[in-house]
C-alpha cells in the first residue's frame, strides 16, 4: 500500500510492512550460509560401513589410515593396474560399489595379513 499524504493509516502499514520485511532478511541472512552442518559424501558412507564391519576400533584405525593413503577412499582411484579403495589388481574389484570393495579389501587384509593392522605394518 502506497502512503497518502497525510494519511496515518496507510503510513503505518508501509511502516510495519517494511520492518518486518527487513526482520525477515535479517533473520535469513543470519541462517542462511552460514550453518555449521555439511554435506555428508560417499566416502563418509564408506567409512561408517566399514566401521560397521570392523567393530574392533584399533583393527578399524588401521583400516582407515591403509585405505586413506592407499586412494584416500576414491572408489573409482586407480595406480597402474590397481583399482579401487583397496588398490587391487582383480579386474572384478575395479567394478564393484564402494561397500563392496571394503568388504573384499578387509577380507584380502585378514587372509593375507591376519589383521587390518597387521597389514598396516607391513
Amino acid at each position: 500500500m502506497i502512503p497518502k499524504q497525510n494519511d496515518s493509516y496507510s503510513f503505518s502499514i508501509v511502516k510495519r510492512d517494511k520492518y518486518k520485511t527487513v526482520l525477515i532478511v535479517v533473520i535469513l541472512s543470519a541462517t542462511i550460509g552460514h550453518s555449521s552442518a555439511y554435506a555428508v559424501d560417499y566416502r563418509d558412507a564408506l567409512k561408517l560401513y566399514a566401521h560397521s564391519q570392523i567393530v574392533n576400533d584399533s583393527q578399524y584405525q588401521c583400516f582407515y589410515k591403509l585405505i586413506t593413503k592407499e586412494s584416500n577412499w576414491r572408489v573409482n582411484a586407480k595406480n597402474g593396474s590397481h583399482y579401487g579403495i583397496g588398490q587391487m589388481r582383480n579386474v572384478k574389484y575395479k567394478h564393484l560399489d564402494g561397500f563392496q570393495q571394503v568388504n573384499w579389501s578387509k577380507r584380502y587384509m585378514e587372509n593375507r595379513y591376519g589383521s587390518m593392522c597387521n597389514a598396516w605394518r607391513f
